[in-house]
């Protein structure tokens, strides 16, 4: 129950015990070269499933 629907597409909301807004890259290097990036909203594919999420408040909907 605490991890809603549009918590795993929406960065902009946080989880109520940690924050979404950057996520762990793990770079060529493996588990030794793990950096911190912004979190892109629809895990990076806004571009393909946008359209699926389209007149939903991301917020409310959460």
């Amino acid at each position: 129950d605490e991890y809603g629907f549009y918590a795993n597409v929406n960065p902009h909301v946080d989880h109520p015990r940690w924050s979404q807004a950057t996520e762990r890259f793990v770079g060529s290097g493996g588990i030794l070269d793990v950096q911190r990036q912004p979190t892109l909203l629809f895990n990076g594919y806004a571009d393909q499933v946008a359209s699926l999420y389209r007149g939903l408040d991301l917020r409310e909907n959460f």
